[in-house]
C-alpha cells in the first residue's frame, strides 16, 4: 500500500500532457476545449496518440512541432466518480476542528453516494519532444515523438464504506471482488507514417489518409491487482468467516531504490532523465481519415500492444480461508494477518497490455459566409477495451464547435462529453494562432470552476506549438 501512495503522489507531480492515451487519458488542450473531441479534427503532432492518419490531412510541407517554449503543455486530470468537493467537505472536513459524527442519516447518504462503488483516478502524461512535417503527397508525412505517461485508478467496492461505517454486522457477508488498483509510468518513442491515397489536383477538398504509428515502450513502474477474490462474514457468535484470494504484481525501475520484504541487499535510488526501464513493450496505432467537401470523418485504434515487466518484479497473493473467534488465540491472530497482508516474493517477469481503444469521428467545416467568421462541428465516439490506467470499459461520446468570429479574435471552443462512470462533463478552451505559433488553453471540466463545490473531478490544460505551413 505505501508504495501504491507513493506512485499517486508521484503522479501528482507528472501532470504535463500533450497526447491522447486511452479513452479518458490525458489529451492536448485544443481537444480538451472540445470536451475531448477530437478523432477527426486532430492534425499534425497533435494527431499522435489519436490517428495517425491525420498527419497526412493537411496540404503539402506542413512543419510543426511541440517543445517547452513558448511554454510547455500542462495539463492535470484527477478526480473521482462519486464524491464531491462538498461532499469530502461534509464527511471528512470535520466540525470546528473537531471529527463529525455520522448520524444514521449521514451513513445512508454516504452508502447511496457509493451504492454502485468509488473509482478515484489520476491522468497524466508529458510530451518531452514531438515533431510532424507532411514531406508531399508522394512521400507522404512523418512524425516522432517522445512522451511520458503517468497513470493512476483505484476502484472500491460499496462494501468497503459500509463495514468502515457500521462495522462488522452479524449475519452479513462482505463481497470485495470488484476491488482494482492499477498505476504505472510508461514512456513511449513512437514513429508515425502516413500518406494520401487519393491523387487528384491540388484544388481538391477530397482525401483519403491512412497512417500507422509504432511505439518502442520503456516502463518505469507499475503496480496492479490481477484478481481479487475475496468475502468475510460475521457469523451470530460473532466469529468472522470468510475466503480470500488474491493476485497482483509490482515492478520498478532502480532509479526508484525501491526494496521488497524479501530484498536481503539496500536498494540505492539513482534518478536521471533516463532512468533504466522495470519493462519493455512496443505498441502500434492504425488510422484512416477522409475529408469529402465540408465533411471529414476518422477511424483508428491505438495502443495494440503489451509490455514485458521483467526488472525488481515481484509478485504479491494470499489465498486460504479466513476464520476468527477468539483475540486471545495467537494462532487465528497470526492466520488472519497473513490472510490480510499476504505473501510477497521475487518472479522474473509478468506482461500487462496498453490501453487499447476505438475511436471513431466526424466533422462538419462551415463554408466561409453562411456564419460570422469560421465554425467546425465535431463528433467523436470512444471505446476502450480494458480498465488500465487511463481507460475504461464504458463508451465515452463528445460533441465539440470551434469558433473563430473574426481575424483578431481568438479561437472560442465548447463542448460536451458523456460516459456512464462520470456523468456529463462541459469543456471549454480558447485558441490563439498568430501564424507560427499557437497558444491553447482549456478544461474539459469547466463546471468545476463554475460550481466549484460540487464538481468530483478537475481538468485544466495549455499548450503552444510552433508551425510552418
Amino acid at each position: 500500500m505505501k508504495y501504491l501512495m507513493m506512485f499517486l503522489f508521484l503522479g501528482l507531480l507528472l501532470n504535463k500532457t500533450n497526447a491522447q492515451f486511452g479513452s479518458l487519458g490525458s489529451i492536448d488542450a485544443r481537444s480538451l476545449g472540445l470536451a475531448g473531441t477530437s478523432n477527426s479534427i486532430s492534425n499534425g503532432v497533435y494527431s499522435i496518440g489519436i490517428n495517425p492518419a491525420n498527419l497526412a490531412i493537411n496540404k503539402n510541407n506542413f512543419i510543426d512541432f511541440a517543445t517547452a517554449l513558448p511554454f510547455p503543455s500542462v495539463s492535470i486530470n484527477t478526480g473521482t466518480n462519486f464524491l464531491s468537493l462538498d461532499d469530502v467537505n461534509y464527511f471528512f472536513g470535520g466540525v470546528d476542528g473537531e471529527a463529525r459524527v455520522l448520524t444514521e442519516d449521514d451513513k445512508q447518504r454516504f452508502n447511496t453516494l457509493i451504492q454502485d462503488g468509488g473509482l478515484v483516478f489520476i491522468n497524466a502524461s508529458a510530451s518531452v519532444f514531438s515533431f510532424g512535417i507532411n514531406v508531399s503527397e508522394d512521400v507522404g508525412a512523418i512524425a516522432f515523438s517522445v512522451q511520458d505517461i503517468a497513470g493512476a485508478k483505484l476502484y472500491f467496492p460499496q462494501a468497503f464504506a459500509d463495514f468502515a461505517l457500521n462495522g462488522n454486522t452479524v449475519g452479513k457477508t462482505f463481497n470485495l471482488d470488484d476491488t482494482n488498483v492499477k498505476a504505472w509510468w510508461i514512456r513511449n518513442y513512437s514513429l508515425s507514417y502516413a500518406r494520401n491515397l487519393i491523387v487528384s489536383n491540388s484544388s481538391s477538398s477530397e482525401r483519403l489518409t491512412i497512417g500507422v504509428t509504432g511505439k518502442i515502450i520503456h516502463g518505469f513502474s507499475y503496480i496492479g491487482t490481477d484478481r481479487v477474490n475475496y468475502n468475510v462474514t460475521t457469523g451470530s457468535s460473532h466469529e468472522i468467516t470468510g475466503n480470500t484470494d488474491l493476485r497482483g504484481y509490482s515492478a520498478f525501475s532502480d532509479a526508484f531504490g525501491v526494496q521488497y520484504d524479501f530484498d536481503t541487499v539496500k536498494q540505492q535510488s539513482s534518478w536521471g532523465a533516463f532512468p533504466s526501464p522495470a519493462g519493455n513493450g512496443f505498441g502500434v496505432d492504425f488510422g484512416i481519415s477522409a475529408t469529402t467537401g465540408n465533411w471529414g470523418f476518422s477511424a483508428a485504434i491505438t495502443d495494440l500492444g503489451k509490455i514485458n515487466w521483467n526488472k525488481n518484479a515481484a509478485e504479491f497473493s494470499s489465498f486460504g480461508e479466513i476464520y476468527f473467534d477468539d483475540l486471545s488465540n495467537q494462532e487465528q491472530m497470526d492466520s488472519l494477518e497473513k490472510r490480510i497482508t499476504g505473501e510477497s516474493r521475487k518472479i522474473n517477469n509478468f506482461s500487462t497490455g496498453l490501453p487499447t481503444t476505438l475511436r471513431i469521428g466526424a466533422s462538419y467545416q462551415f463554408s466561409e459566409g453562411v456564419l460570422p467568421g469560421s465554425l467546425l462541428l465535431a463528433f467523436d465516439y470512444d471505446q476502450g477495451f480494458n480498465d488500465l490506467p487511463g481507460n475504461t470499459k464504458f463508451p465515452t461520446v463528445s460533441f465539440g464547435a470551434e469558433w473563430k468570429p473574426m481575424n483578431w479574435i481568438p479561437y472560442v471552443r465548447t463542448g460536451i462529453s458523456y460516459n456512464t462512470e462520470f456523468g456529463a462533463n462541459w469543456g471549454v478552451g480558447l485558441g490563439i494562432d498568430i501564424g507560427f505559433v499557437e497558444l491553447h488553453f482549456a478544461s474539459s471540466d469547466m463546471q468545476s470552476f463554475v460550481l466549484l463545490n460540487r464538481s468530483k473531478r478537475i481538468s485544466f490544460s495549455f499548450g503552444s506549438r510552433w508551425k510552418i505551413n
